[in-house]
């Protein structure tokens, strides 16, 4: 079931077959500063996002990716670590290849900083590491977090398995409620932690931000550096929050 429901979110990045625009309430799980500037209409875009032709997904959005998230003070540090990685640059700046990136906000960084008694400027000492972790959170096509919500509709899927930039190492969406709240929310599991999006997503020419509120780590990093192993899967989520859904499905 999973594996078709994978083929079915791989056909939407380039068919646009779910294009219905949804929005939760962004302070279930975010403060008002990862919010856009001016909310983008999703029903406008074109259906394949222009993905893999060398025009913007919109035309009036023409800043790429890092340009956007250079334009939003909430995501300063996910831009110095983007910027501490040369490498990585071009490919936010290439208009063919439209991209995805699930970006921690600030204060993202800093729980999970915290968590490991950790800061910045220590994680940015590790080029390596750095790069591996941003690379988790880049999904190479188009995916808007209606997208998302659309295909975690109740009775039709309960979790989406999403391929990412490290080969091997895909996030898996769910719809959740967290506790003590009443909204549902989507949350991206990696291997050794997990994040709650945001549902304002930001358009750039050349793809998406989706902000979370969690680092997300993958296998390979906890393997180089053990210290990554979250038992409890990341402050951005706990494995038992889908319970709530459950019993409501068994109800």
């Amino acid at each position: 079931m999973r594996m078709r429901m994978r083929m079915r979110m791989r056909m939407r990045m380039t068919t646009c077959v779910w294009g219905l625009a949804a929005c939760l309430v962004a302070a279930v799980v975010f403060g008002p500063g990862c919010a856009p500037s001016m909310a983008q209409d999703v029903s406008k875009a074109p259906e394949d996002y222009n993905i893999r032709k060398d025009e913007c997904i919109f035309e009036d959005r023409k800043e790429f990716l890092l340009d956007q998230a250079k334009g939003n003070d909430d995501f300063s540090t996910l831009v110095k670590a983007l910027e501490s990685v040369p490498d990585l640059i071009p490919i936010f700046e290439n208009k063919k290849d439209k991209l995805t990136i699930l970006a921690p906000t600030n204060e993202a960084f800093a729980t999970f900083f915290k968590d490991f008694n950790s800061s910045a400027e220590e994680f940015l000492k590790d080029k390596n590491l750095v790069k591996l972790v941003l690379s988790y959170h880049v999904i190479p096509s188009v995916v808007p977090y209606s997208d998302m919500e659309m295909a975690l509709k109740p009775l039709f899927m309960s979790q989406v398995g999403v391929t990412t930039s490290v080969p091997g190492d895909d996030l898996s969406l769910t719809r959740v409620k967290p506790a003590g709240k009443d909204e549902y929310v989507i949350r991206s599991a990696g291997y050794a932690s997990a994040a709650y999006l945001s549902p304002d997503s930001v358009w750039a020419c050349n793809g998406v931000i989706n902000p979370i509120n969690y680092v997300l780590v993958p296998r390979q990093a906890t393997i180089t550096k053990p210290s990554l192993r979250i038992a409890n899967g990341g402050s951005g989520g706990n494995p038992k929050d889908g319970d709530d859904e459950k019993k409501d499905k068994e109800g």
